[in-house]
């Protein structure tokens, strides 16, 4: 039995996706926008992500790192990822176990609050 390779997949529908939404600039306009924005004044840790989807989708690089950083970099390196995949289900090999580790948890918390900090001190 072949494994699917879902990375892969979603790499596809990804792009697909970053591609439809760079043609929705008309009506990013009539979306309500941040409701944490609205209620506390602050960006979100998401503020910014609509904007670099749309980016994205019209291969503007540097506008897309300006609005959210980490989904510019998360972008840039799933096609490295959908490889690997396409690899690994060709070898009909498993998914690798996750990290269970404390560190990693930390560190993923970490990068998070440093986008969201970043977020807010540029007053997205």
């Amino acid at each position: 039995m072949r494994r699917v390779p879902w990375v892969a997949l979603a790499f596809l529908l990804a792009g697909l996706g970053a591609w439809a939404a760079s043609f929705l600039k008309p009506v990013v306009d009539l979306l309500p926008g941040c409701p944490f924005k609205r209620l506390t004044g602050f960006a979100c840790a998401t503020c910014g992500l609509t904007r670099c989807v749309m980016a994205l989708g019209r291969w503007d690089w540097p506008e897309a790192i300006h609005w959210h950083p980490a989904t510019a970099g998360l972008a840039a390196l799933l096609p490295l990822l959908a490889l690997w995949d396409l690899r690994r289900s060709w070898r009909n090999d498993p998914y690798p176990q996750l990290p269970d580790s404390r560190a990693f948890r930390v560190s993923v918390w970490l990068i998070l609050l440093g986008i969201w900090g970043l977020q807010v001190a540029r007053g997205i």
